[in-house]
């Protein structure tokens, strides 16, 4: 098993990031997910009031080219 992390760098590896739990949670019947549009507003660090005084940086993990997890941190 080869693990690869690379960091999140533009919106589109955000919007795979942010989608990444539909795939995770996608046979389990008791998940209500999120709306999209107000988890990608969450992470942008222009539309999200937080980011005024605090950082953030998003990361994926890669198992050959399938993802296998996030962190954000």
């Amino acid at each position: 098993m080869q693990i690869r992390i690379r960091e999140v760098s533009n919106k589109r590896d955000l919007k795979t990031f942010i989608k990444f739990p539909e795939t995770l949670y996608k046979n389990n019947s008791f998940r209500v997910p999120p709306l999209f549009i107000n988890e990608y507003k969450n992470f942008l660090h222009d539309k999200n009031p937080a980011f005024e005084y605090c950082e953030a940086k998003y990361w994926i993990a890669y198992n050959i080219n399938q993802i296998a997890g996030r962190v954000a941190g």
